[in-house]
């Protein structure tokens, strides 16, 4: 099944109406994952820093929820402090961590602060201690030690994300497979494709139009010779091997017409089956009515039991209306299931940015992980660019690069 924009819903986001706010609190990190675009230049961020910056997404931005990162945001030493006044502040605060320092009792002082949820993100090139050379479908089992404890805990959003490498695209299924065995304490996977630029090929221009030393970026190799995967790619194979499976909404790129930049949906079903996706009808039904009544859209399902209420949707949504009929199947045979908890499980797919033959990033368009930078709002994954060279780099063929400063050269000789 081929992905069809006319098909899904066009996420209403924009840049000062947008369901996320990027909170970086610190660029130091415990670990030192491959796919990761941040580096230690200046360290944790004051408290009153921070505070500022949220009192800016909340005049700016009008998010549902914060997305405390970093770096690490769990080695911040005020961490708790930042996510009581996140919820003070009327906003939902998730916390993005590798929860490499995440314990039984910061946890707890976490959600009597008010925290939402985490995003965890956990994959097989984050150069973990007892974890290098294990596989994706290995490294469930740390997916899981991490999920009994936060569900241990209870009431808690429990999401993860994982870089999908050119190495690693196969395994995504095992990754999904997890997740759907364990949705009753999973409330959501995302998967976010690889990118980095090969300096042997490609220089950076500044925005002055100088050449730069791009390697001094934590996302730059000397050489890179595998093939990029793509959202698409992987949403036709989580398509292939569940069937059920289904996106509902997207978002497209700021240059290309054709790309799918954040792709994401929800499957409905039970800890024994699930019973198909949600559709286009049924997203822009959450995003539109969450606006109207809370004053917000919406990124983290809150409530993942009231997956039930989704049903109602299926005069209106075809996806949901096959998911009905599997559920009323599924009860017939097995009666005792009319009794198991009916449950939503968010899945995601982001395509970082793509260069283009001009030089520029396709970025995302109405990019939701928006951070601030001196007083405006940047896209985050490039937050380095600003940090290092004064804004967002382009990049140029190395031969032409080369060339072009050899005809200057020549030019300035006559």
């Amino acid at each position: 099944m081929t992905l069809d924009k006319r098909e899904l819903y066009r996420f209403p986001w924009s840049k000062n109406d947008n369901p996320i706010a990027w909170l970086e609190v610190t660029d130091i990190c415990d670990l030192h994952c491959e796919g990761c675009y941040r580096q230690r230049l200046t360290g944790h961020k004051t408290l009153d820093e921070i505070k500022e910056e949220i009192l800016f997404f909340k005049r700016w931005r009008n998010p549902d929820n914060v997305s405390i990162a970093g770096g690490e945001p769990l080695v911040h030493p005020q961490i708790v402090d930042v996510v009581a006044f996140i919820a003070e502040n009327g906003m939902k605060p998730i916390i993005l961590t590798n929860a490499a320092k995440l314990t039984p009792q910061l946890l707890r002082e976490l959600k009597r602060a008010g925290l939402t949820g985490f995003t965890l993100h956990i994959d097989s090139h984050q150069n973990r201690p007892d974890w290098e050379g294990k596989n994706e479908r290995e490294h469930n089992a740390l997916r899981e030690q991490i999920a009994d404890m936060i569900a241990a805990e209870g009431g808690l959003l429990t999401v993860f994300n994982s870089t999908v490498y050119p190495s690693t695209f196969h395994e995504v299924p095992e990754i999904v497979r997890w997740a759907q065995e364990n949705i009753a304490k999973v409330h959501g996977v995302v998967f976010i494709t690889y990118r980095i630029l090969d300096t042997d090929a490609n220089v950076g221009i500044d925005t002055q139009g100088r050449e730069i030393d791009a390697n001094a970026l934590s996302y730059t190799t000397q050489h890179f010779d595998e093939t990029f995967v793509t959202g698409p790619e992987v949403y036709q194979l989580i398509k292939d091997t569940f069937p059920a499976f289904d996106v509902a909404g997207y978002l497209g790129g700021t240059v290309r017409h054709d790309t799918f930049k954040w792709q994401a949906g929800a499957v409905i079903g039970t800890k024994h089956r699930i019973y198909g996706s949600i559709g286009k009808k049924t997203m822009e039904l959450a995003q539109v009515g969450h606006h109207l009544f809370c004053g917000t859209y919406i990124a983290y399902l809150a409530r993942m039991k009231a997956a039930r209420l989704a049903f109602l949707m299926a005069p209106w949504d075809a996806n949901v209306r096959r998911a009905a009929k599997n559920r009323l199947s599924d009860v017939l045979h097995h009666p005792l299931r009319l009794f198991t908890p009916v449950r939503f499980q968010t899945v995601g797919i982001i395509q970082a940015p793509d260069i283009q033959q001009s030089g520029v990033a396709d970025m995302c368009d109405s990019c939701p992980d928006m951070t601030v930078w001196e007083g405006t709002l940047i896209n985050s994954c490039r937050m380095d660019e600003y940090r290092l060279y004064g804004g967002m780099i382009s990049v140029a063929e190395r031969q032409k690069a080369c060339a072009k400063a050899d005809s200057s050269r020549a030019g300035g000789k006559r």
